[in-house]
């Protein structure tokens, strides 16, 4: 087993998700739909990876789409990443199906798979993603014709980091409408009979109320949730990394302590202190605290904490004042109910403020109506950041 650290694993790197993994099969072999809910770097794009492996070890003819939409700024974009992670010769399939059904203008295919940005008409430079989105109809059509229409194997699709999608669109109006009508193509896929794997935050249905759109646009959709690892599972992690490295050192007592001073068992926090404590040889208790406080902490800040400030630049005026003042109440009380929030705060926030905590996985709801920090880390870091 290898320790890999950020990106996605699967095969014999990836564990303790069967349970998961046998309802997401069995969802998608009937056609249905899920919507993966976690935190992340719980391991949700892994889960995708290790799905689309078992999804082609029961058929090797089936046909699996990934895509990634982290990086997407409209809806088009994502249309180009459908067309992108299409195996070679299903790509040149499609763009023969859509040239052939002579249905979209050409530079409107031009413009989904050859990576066309803007293009000159009538002496005028017109951005055509803008003049596409009136195809957007006829394209959702076509692409469930072609899907359907595989003639070995079936096509399941694979969507990550659905969330990065809506969290880089802005929030002009046209923009919103690009994430409904995405979403309205997906739903009507899904209804066509397209099975996928969709993935998502915690908070997917409140950043949708954020937006102003109905989270009926999720409809069809079972959800997974995908926790983080119990503290036995993480040790079982640690244990079978340890069976691929010569280290006698490494005794159960330091595995322990090391469990202790997590602040959370998500997967890549593990795997990240394994690492660290592995190459500073911490053969003793002292040196484990030592290294955790000294390179561990700092090391996952850097790496995780750091988009939380990020976000928190999102806020202006009074908005981040009462973004902070809010923060500061759940950082004190551990949970906070709506009306304990109300009344710390002398009821001095707009709600939409809260569903931004939430939207950017500051502040998580529980089941009993509990607002509390998404992570010990995150919270751990704003009462440092505050000096709470």
């Amino acid at each position: 087993m290898k320790n890999i650290i950020g990106p996605p694993v699967y095969g014999d790197n990836f564990l303790f998700r069967d349970k998961q993994l046998k309802m997401g099969l069995g969802l998608l072999e009937n056609e249905n739909s899920f919507l993966m809910l976690g935190i992340r770097r719980t391991g949700k794009s892994s889960y995708l990876k290790e799905m689309a492996l078992k999804i082609k070890e029961k058929n090797a003819a089936n046909i699996c789409i990934e895509i990634d939409c982290s990086t997407y700024q409209n809806v088009f974009d994502f249309y180009r990443g459908l067309y992108e992670a299409m195996p070679k010769q299903m790509g040149i399939r499609f763009k023969k199906a859509l040239a052939d059904s002579k249905q979209l203008p050409k530079k409107i295919i031009d413009f989904i798979t050859d990576f066309i940005e803007v293009v000159s008409l009538e002496q005028i430079k017109i951005n055509l993603r803008d003049k596409a989105i009136t195809y957007n109809k006829t394209f959702e059509n076509l692409v469930i014709n072609f899907l359907k229409n595989q003639e070995n194997g079936n096509v399941f699709l694979f969507i990550d980091e659905l969330p990065f999608f809506f969290e880089n669109i802005s929030q002009e109006d046209n923009k919103i409408h690009e994430v409904q009508m995405l979403l309205t193509s997906l739903r009507n896929w899904r209804h066509a009979g397209i099975p996928m794997g969709i993935t998502g935050s915690l908070n997917l249905h409140q950043q949708l109320e954020h937006l102003g759109l109905s989270r009926k646009l999720l409809a069809g959709l079972n959800t997974i949730t995908l926790k983080p690892f119990t503290r036995e599972e993480s040790k079982q992690l640690i244990n079978q990394l340890l069976a691929t490295k010569k280290c006698g050192w490494w005794t159960n007592e330091v595995t322990e302590t090391l469990l202790d001073l997590i602040p959370d068992y998500i997967p890549f926090f593990i795997q990240y202190a394994f690492h660290t404590v592995l190459v500073n040889e911490c053969n003793y208790i002292a040196k484990v605290e030592e290294t955790y406080h000294n390179d561990i902490i700092p090391g996952l800040f850097k790496d995780f904490i750091y988009q939380f400030d990020e976000r928190l630049k999102s806020f202006k005026g009074k908005s981040l004042n009462e973004a902070m003042e809010l923060l500061d109440i759940v950082a004190k009380n551990n949970t906070a109910t709506l009306e304990q929030l109300q009344d710390a705060s002398n009821n001095n926030f707009e709600y939409e403020v809260l569903i931004r905590l939430m939207d950017y996985e500051y502040l998580t709801l529980s089941g009993d109506q509990n607002y509390n920090f998404t992570l010990n880390i995150i919270k751990n870091w704003w009462i440092q950041k505050r000096n709470l």
